[in-house]
């Protein structure tokens, strides 16, 4: 059944209720004969509203299946079944390779033309509620199978999934489309969907089809449903070209029409209301789903057609956020991500990227960098993610530095059962499984060992101290308070070692560190030599029972030769035990870990060989591991002195900075490597100067006094009281967190507690 002027009004509709007008004129809303159950499944509610948790994550999907739909054709049109497992490309890097040579070397103005060509994201609509429409020059779909294609649910045809044998596909649980349908409007939830199939992938005449997704609601069913004909079908349009995308080339800040441009086939969904950010989409949308899409196998052009959000920016590709970055906001050695290989139990071998971002001039430390965390990456998508919290853990101890951090995980190369082990099929969660488990307690691993992170974790905190001073003379008077008052002083002795401490050191702007620089490492291109400082490359090493060794080699190559996209590094092993290993200026650092049944006595060979496919290696090496006795434990801590042996307290590791009138008035800063602890009190606090505003000049040294050491004892005091729970061994940083956000509102009346209220005491009569 043919209705070009339906599919006309559809369109043209920028909202839902043009939409429902348009149904409504020809009586369509209201007859059941004209509406079939999405998927085949009357109760389908449990499988669409089960997906995606945000809207941009659900377009995300959309995205997904445009690529998978792009390389579809591709290989449909070079007559190859994308299921023959002998022709059909391997993988989706292989498909665009193939399709598109190597998208690393084109220029920003060939990766724009690409996306305009390909794949177009663009909002019309209104301005709080826009319709966002996508469109992607794929394979498109015959009308009459949308039923098994679009329209289908987890089950597509007795040959399973649509893309499911597909290896260069990433779609396989044939409901991601339509992750987008809960955000879509408040009412009935509509979207558009118009196809056709390329001319040169069937000869055979045929025309676009169309239909409209809408949400029934129903006390008893509730159900989504598709428009058919009066016939049963999936609704024609003729077959000549339809104006479906903006033109080509537009200016920048340039207003486009967004159906201008004429196309002859590929696929256009349209979004109703969708539920975006109320802006530009070239803003906060572009960076939510450049959040997702950190390196897209494809780029994507999103542009904003209303004309109510006029800007600068009106176009933007997505594409490859992670080489945008540069020297210029990342820290030295890590501009291209330094490179961890993580070797798993199932055999398989988990590449990882870390990537530190500076802290620039005006940036609050404190405030984390865009895109940072832990994600797990599948063709450039992330998958599942954790918060900058999984650096700060005593597993990896790297809280300096942690709000800076991102660490990709290159899940790609997983097999599907691997792939179902550790992800929810939403491609939002990590799923709790030993094997995810495994990876992340490896990774973690290689974090806190790491040399580079290491050092840039101490030099951070280094910058956060560097103006911290000691006040002798408020030391000194904080100690004869500590020796008149027994329980003060236990509460002082009583806190982990080395949070009592000498006074500190004073540091300032510019102070250097004593000793010659290092050099700065230039990696080359491709490894010539792979070795350890006397030249050998044969090294035999103590293995600890249950526990892990470490073993070093020196290069000359860059620190992402193993895991960057062109002529990537691979290690080969041969023997009992693959360590999990990571390469950062110079030094390519292996991990081993000693079997659960290793035998004392028992050495372990294991070879390694080093190329690539551009000709160099292989670099071979050798480790011989033999299994020695568990390490001891560290000797217990000396008895607590009685409390009346505690005359003479050390001194407490308060410090005082200058972190501007609007920062925290304490902080609670850790030293790295260690477990001690520093109170900074913040000397700049506008609570510490509206205190001294209201005191007499002669009071001001009090006043002084009170705010620091008052604030420092109340942080100690609820440091003591977390330090033995449960909560303080899982989530030490974010305890410290809330002990801060106290003294906060401590320190509004610190001052007059201290110094005013014992005036007004009652006295006995």
């Amino acid at each position: 059944m043919q209705d070009q002027q339906l599919l006309d009004e559809f369109l043209a509709a920028e909202t839902e209720d043009a939409v429902l007008a348009a149904l409504n004129k020809r009586g369509l809303l209201d007859d059941p004969t004209r509406w079939k159950a999405l998927g085949g499944m009357p109760n389908n509610q449990s499988v669409v509203q089960a997906q995606q948790s945000t809207a941009a994550a659900a377009l995300v999907e959309k995205i997904t299946n445009g690529i998978d739909a792009i390389l579809m054709r591709k290989v449909r049109a070079a007559g190859i079944d994308p299921r023959d497992p002998d022709k059909a490309p391997g993988s989706m890097t292989k498909a665009v390779e193939k399709f598109y040579g190597d998208l690393s070397d084109k220029s920003r103005e060939e990766i724009r033309q690409i996306a305009e060509d390909s794949m177009i994201l663009y909002a019309t609509g209104t301005k709080s509620r826009p319709a966002i429409s996508f469109y992607d020059a794929g394979e498109g779909q015959h009308a009459e199978d949308f039923a098994k294609t679009f329209c289908s649910l987890i089950y597509g045809s007795d040959e399973g999934s649509y893309k499911g044998a597909v290896p260069f596909a990433q779609g396989r649980f044939n409901m991601g489309g339509t992750g987008v349908l809960p955000f879509c409007g408040d009412g009935r939830k509509m979207q558009l969907i118009v196809s056709r199939v390329p001319d040169d992938m069937c000869k055979t005449p045929h025309d676009w089809g169309f239909t409209v997704f809408c949400f029934f609601p129903s006390t008893s069913s509730p159900s989504w449903k598709y428009l058919v004909g009066t016939d049963g079908k999936i609704m024609t349009a003729g077959s000549v070209p339809l104006g479906l995308v903006p033109k080509l080339f537009a200016k920048a800040g340039e207003i486009c029409k967004p159906r201008e441009r004429k196309v002859p086939s590929g696929t256009l969904i349209k979004m109703y209301d969708y539920k975006a950010p109320k802006s530009n989409i070239c803003g906060e949308l572009y960076r939510k789903l450049e959040d997702y899409l950190l390196k897209p196998m494809l780029p994507l052009r999103v542009i904003e057609c209303r004309a109510e959000y006029s800007a600068k920016v009106m176009q933007n590709t997505i594409w490859n956020r992670l080489t945008a970055w540069g020297k210029d906001k990342l820290e030295e050695g890590f501009e291209d991500g330094a490179s961890i290989q993580i070797k798993l139990s199932t055999g398989e071998t988990i590449p990882a990227e870390v990537r530190v971002f500076k802290i620039l001039d005006n940036d609050d430390p404190e405030q984390d960098a865009p895109q940072t965390g832990l994600r797990a990456l599948i063709n450039g998508q992330s998958h599942a993610k954790r918060d900058t919290q999984f650096f700060k853990t005593k597993a990896v101890d790297k809280e300096h530095i942690a709000g800076s951090m991102l660490v990709t995980l290159d899940c790609t190369a997983l097999n599907q059962t691997s792939r179902n082990a550790i992800f929810m099929s939403n491609r939002e969660n990590f799923r709790e499984d030993p094997l995810l488990q495994e990876i992340l307690k490896k990774l973690q691993r290689e974090l806190r060992s790491h040399e580079g992170l290491q050092t840039l974790n101490k030099k951070r905190y280094e910058e956060k101290i560097a103006n911290a001073t000691s006040d002798e003379l408020g030391i000194s008077a904080l100690e004869e308070l500590l020796a008149t008052d027994p329980t003060l002083a236990d509460l002082f002795s009583s806190m982990m070692p080395g949070k009592i401490a000498a006074a500190t050191k004073k540091l300032n702007p510019g102070d250097k560190v004593e000793g010659d620089p290092k050099p700065e490492f230039v990696g080359k291109e491709f490894p010539t030599y792979f070795k350890r400082a006397d030249g050998m490359t044969v090294v035999s090493i103590n293995l600890p029972k249950d526990d892990d060794a470490r073993t070093s080699f020196n290069t000359d190559v860059v620190n992402n030769y193993f895991t960057r996209p062109k002529h990537a590094g691979q290690v080969k092993f041969m023997g009992q035990l693959e360590p999990t290993f990571h390469l950062f200026n110079g030094r390519l650092t292996f991990t081993f870990h000693a079997p659960k049944k290793a035998v004392i006595g028992t050495t372990f060979m294991t070879q390694i060989e080093i190329s690539d496919d551009a000709g160099h290696g292989p670099f071979k090496l050798v480790v011989k591991a033999t299994i020695t006795a568990p390490r001891e434990k560290g000797e217990p801590p000396p008895p607590k002195p009685p409390k009346e042996a505690q005359d003479s307290p050390s001194r407490p590791n308060v410090i005082e900075v200058n972190r501007g009138p609007d920062a925290m008035p304490l902080t609670i800063e850790k030293e790295p490597n260690t477990n001690r602890l520093v109170l900074a009190v913040n000397r700049d606090s506008k609570l510490l100067e509206q205190a001294k505003n209201l005191k007499k000049p002669e009071e001001v040294p009090a006043v002084e006094f009170v705010f620091k050491y008052g604030l420092a004892l109340i942080a100690m005091g609820l440091l003591e009281n977390v330090k033995h729970t449960d909560e303080w061994k899982n989530n030490e940083e974010q305890c410290r967190k809330n002990i801060q956000d106290h003294c906060a509102g401590v320190a509004r009346v610190i001052v007059p507690l201290c110094l005013t209220l014992p005036q007004k005491l009652p006295k006995a009569a």
